[in-house]
């Protein structure tokens, strides 16, 4: 027999503590590996607490103005609520998709991204590119292509959704490159100042982004190192060929090592070359040695180890 009044409240409790440790599970089962995260959700599901989410403002902001009218200044407390389940939305959504992304699931991270339901949001939009940017780098011709210049796509439109965001800039210059590579070398150069100029903002709006250094390295290292023939279609074209030098691009890879140490196997390797090419052999040695050692855990420390396992030898 059940009491008509704290019984029924048990049971509610009760049915909506079940409900949520189903849900719970599912997510764990499904997209979580994290114990402790389960453990922290299976907690909070009974309670009237909400688990905290952190929220960039960006995010927050972003949100917002999907529920936003130009009509009333003032929101009704159920849009303010629907405002509210989507910016946990979005959070979890990019929490779970950097962290598939910062553990090499990239096809994972792309499939969670694209089933985001408002794909118009920015946060989506970088990381979409970001990850189709990735999944390029093993695909065979012509599938590599066709991810390029998708990834090229979600850069553009990621930078006209936010221009003030350095990872907008990062992701275009990155991309535009890669795919005026396609297009041959005369393609690549005329775009050169371009995406010179979108790898100075991206440093400019996050000095402590150690890989926005990194591409802004490789830029100057790519100037520095261009043989004869390339020159001189960069001197064809531009009337002031943009330049750079290797002190240059060390100074950009010291910068990413000091911001974040062995945050990218390519930076030790990018780096003992620019030593090689400024004489440097000791300091040449040690870092071609950090890039020949490296775990292989995704295609750049595949290519870096292969390239400078080859060095190594001839040094």
């Amino acid at each position: 027999m059940i009491a008509r009044n704290g019984g029924s409240i048990i049971i509610q409790r009760y049915g909506r503590l079940l409900i949520n440790a189903q849900r719970i599970t599912k997510e764990v089962v499904i997209g979580h590996k994290n114990t402790n995260f389960f453990l922290r959700r299976l907690h909070t599901a009974g309670s009237k607490q909400k688990p905290t989410v952190y929220i960039r403002p960006l995010l927050f902001v972003t949100s917002l103005s999907l529920f936003s009218s130009k009509e009333s200044k003032q929101e009704s407390p159920k849009t303010t609520k629907m405002a509210d389940e989507t910016v946990k939305t979005l959070s979890e959504t990019i929490q779970h998709a950097d962290q598939l992304f910062d553990e090499n699931n990239f096809q994972e991270a792309y499939d969670l991204l694209q089933k985001y339901p408002a794909q118009e949001t920015y946060d989506i939009k970088w990381r979409l590119a970001r990850v189709t940017f990735s999944l390029s780098k093993p695909a065979p011709s012509p599938r590599k292509e066709e991810l390029v210049r998708e990834a090229f796509r979600y850069s553009e439109e990621a930078l006209k959704l936010n221009d003030g965001d350095f990872a907008a800039h990062k992701w275009y210059s990155i991309l535009l490159d890669a795919k005026s590579s396609l297009e041959g070398i005369k393609e690549r150069v005329t775009q050169l100042e371009t995406v010179k100029q979108h790898m100075q903002r991206a440093v400019e709006l996050n000095p402590n982004d150690p890989t926005s250094w990194y591409i802004l390295g490789h830029f100057y290292y790519g100037l520095a190192d261009l043989p004869w023939y390339q020159r001189k279609i960069v001197s064809t074209i531009f009337a002031t060929p943009p330049t750079g030098t290797y002190e240059q691009a060390l100074e950009c890879f010291e910068k990413a090592e000091a911001t974040q140490p062995s945050f990218y196997s390519m930076n030790h390797l990018m780096l003992a070359k620019t030593y090689q090419a400024l004489k440097q052999a000791e300091k040449a040695k040690e870092f071609m040695t950090l890039a020949a050692n490296v775990a292989v855990l995704n295609e750049d420390d595949k290519q870096c180890k292969e390239e400078a396992t080859k060095l190594l030898k001839k040094m």
